[in-house]
């Protein structure tokens, strides 16, 4: 009798498990990960396609590492340096390391740096291929989404011009990642590419005046805008004036500085979070 009730109460708990599984909704989500003054984007599809888009600078390793083990990534399936500025790839190669890679992805432009030449070993001991991404490119990521690369179309002496702006749909909602792209990027984009309404813009440079111009926010139409900056940083990210831009064409704006790491959902109805930020 006892072993019976055992097997019966282990058969109720599985029920239970399995019901509150199936509840749970997957959801197409975009996390913006506190990395302080820096980015490090990550990207989850519906069919379990994981995009990491920069990952911030030397001393943000172990926070990139931890959110990701955290929600069960072993691989990831594209990774994006957008540019090679430190607190964009300071810890992409312990990433490398770390994660198997599918795809890894940067503009052919180079740095003299620490950071960049650590990247460049950790692609060679795992054997990993770069591949350049430029204008004009597109990456099919699953069934729902893809990726069209706005920028850059050269290369110059200059990183922050030399960012890969990408542009993301998944099933008609269009986010917009643009790493350090500035006024100059933002213009040519304008002048040479149809952009449809941003649902989702993470803004250009950490919300830099040197990104956000009112013409490319005005044309965008973003819904949502993240900007990724550390606390107190000596910068002034977000500048006031990018913030009333923003403000002026009805973007909510969510800071990483005032709200740690963000996550945005994706579904039918639209964008949404499920924790209440505080918003600008």
């Amino acid at each position: 009798m006892k072993s019976k009730s055992l097997i019966k109460i282990f058969s109720i708990l599985l029920l239970v498990i399995y019901v509150n599984g199936c509840a749970r909704e997957k959801l197409f989500s975009v996390h913006i990960i506190d990395v302080g003054q820096g980015d490090s984007i990550f990207i989850q599809t519906l069919e379990d396609k994981r995009i990491l888009i920069d990952a911030g600078d030397e001393e943000a390793e172990h926070t990139v590492y931890s959110y990701l083990k955290r929600r069960g990534v072993k691989k990831i399936d594209v990774l994006i340096a957008t540019h090679p500025d430190t607190d964009h790839i300071g810890s992409m190669d312990y990433i490398i390391d770390k994660f198997k890679i599918s795809h890894f992805y940067m503009p052919d432009a180079k740095t003299d740096s620490e950071a960049f030449y650590n990247l460049l070993d950790s692609c060679k001991e795992k054997n990993l291929k770069i591949e350049y991404l430029t204008k004009g490119d597109r990456l099919k990521i699953d069934s729902s989404t893809t990726m069209e690369i706005l920028s850059p179309s050269t290369i110059t002496d200059k990183n922050n011009l030399n960012s890969i702006v990408s542009l993301l749909n998944y099933k008609g909602y269009e986010f917009l990642f643009t790493g350090d792209a500035e006024k100059e990027n933002e213009s040519e984009i304008l002048s040479s590419c149809n952009l449809p309404d941003i649902d989702f813009l993470k803004a250009g440079h950490h919300g830099s005046s040197s990104s956000s111009t009112d013409e490319f926010i005005e044309k965008l139409k973003p819904e949502a805008v993240a900007i990724s900056c550390g606390y107190n940083n000596d910068y002034g990210h977000p500048h006031r004036s990018v913030l009333d831009t923003f403000r002026k064409n009805g973007a909510v704006v969510y800071r990483t500085d005032k709200n740690g790491s963000l996550v945005f959902y994706c579904d039918e109805n639209g964008i949404f979070t499920k924790k209440k930020y505080k918003a600008e």
